[in-house]
């Protein structure tokens, strides 16, 4: 394929062969590569990830094929460097925070303080969420979801994660292990049952 342009950038292998397939079936070519530092300018890269990648004169349409699909996140790259660099602060307690969004999608990441100081659950300082909801309320924007690191484990939500949801409507960020090869993954959580959520971040 020439003239190849990324549509959407991913942390994941399957989540990138899930819309390589969506667009297949809708006709549309695409590959799946994999970014790594090296090269002639090592350390270029802000963000690393495994990329859609489509022909430029395929991308009006595959920007539709993807924006058409079950409840994706995209997040910006920002957002998700601000959560990776949260998460290694806290080590090794569990890190925290609110997503604060709008119909447009998140706009906002607020790191927070857990409470607990522990390495297995989390507890957000009910002070910084009132300050955090005053702040999104002021701009128009709503508390969406929360976030957290696990330390040493998957981004998978524990029984402590499932336990403790009270919104079926928010999203739950996870990153983890942050020992290793982190990952980011979301999930929406109602009556104590985990449903994942592609995270999209666009290249």
């Amino acid at each position: 394929m020439s003239d190849l342009v990324t549509l959407r950038v991913f942390f994941t292998r399957s989540d990138a062969e899930i819309v390589k397939a969506r667009l297949g079936a809708a006709g549309i070519d695409a590959i799946v590569l994999v970014d790594d530092e090296g090269g002639l300018n090592p350390g270029f890269y802000a963000h690393y990830g495994v990329r859609v990648a489509v022909r430029e004169e395929d991308r009006a349409i595959a920007e539709d094929v993807v924006a058409s699909g079950d409840d994706a996140l995209v997040l910006d790259p920002q957002i998700v460097e601000g959560i990776m660099a949260h998460a290694r602060f806290a080590f090794p307690e569990e890190a925290c925070g609110l997503l604060a969004g709008d119909d447009d999608g998140v706009r906002m990441l607020y790191c927070l303080t857990n409470v607990e100081h522990a390495p297995d659950r989390f507890t957000v300082a009910a002070h910084e969420h009132y300050h955090a909801w005053r702040h999104a309320e002021a701009r128009g924007w709503e508390i969406i979801g929360v976030f957290h690191s696990h330390p040493r484990s998957a981004a998978l939500p524990s029984a402590t994660d499932l336990g403790a949801a009270l919104d079926p409507s928010w999203i739950y960020l996870i990153a983890g292990p942050v020992t290793g090869d982190t990952e980011l993954r979301a999930y929406r959580i109602a009556a104590g049952a985990a449903s994942e959520i592609a995270v999209v971040v666009p290249g």
